[in-house]
């Protein structure tokens, strides 16, 4: 079987700011197949992270991206189905989910 193409998230310009209506992971919920390779981009000026978990339970080992730097760009494989939710460590308002069928 071919690979599939890659999903991006892109953090946009302006994530660090907790605003009302501003987009913090674009799209903040996907929906992938079970082997899709999801890759996150930063394109803000600022670092963040995608970290799997949420900001009150704090991460849960699945998937981290460590620090992204302006530019940096992060890969994870879904090997299984789910529904994965994730947050930047550094601005947890930030959250986004993943989920794999």
């Amino acid at each position: 079987e071919t690979p599939k193409e890659p999903t991006k998230i892109i953090i946009p310009e302006g994530a660090a700011i907790p605003e009302e209506g501003q987009i913090y992971y674009d799209p903040e919920i996907i929906n992938v197949s079970v082997g899709t390779t999801v890759v996150w981009e930063n394109i803000d000026n600022t670092l963040h992270t995608a970290t799997s978990g949420n900001p009150t339970g704090g991460g849960d080992g699945v998937f981290d991206s460590d620090i992204l730097a302006a530019g940096e760009t992060y890969e994870f494989t879904f090997a299984e189905a789910g529904s994965f939710d994730y947050y930047c460590i550094l601005h947890p308002w930030m959250i986004g989910t993943v989920n794999v069928e």
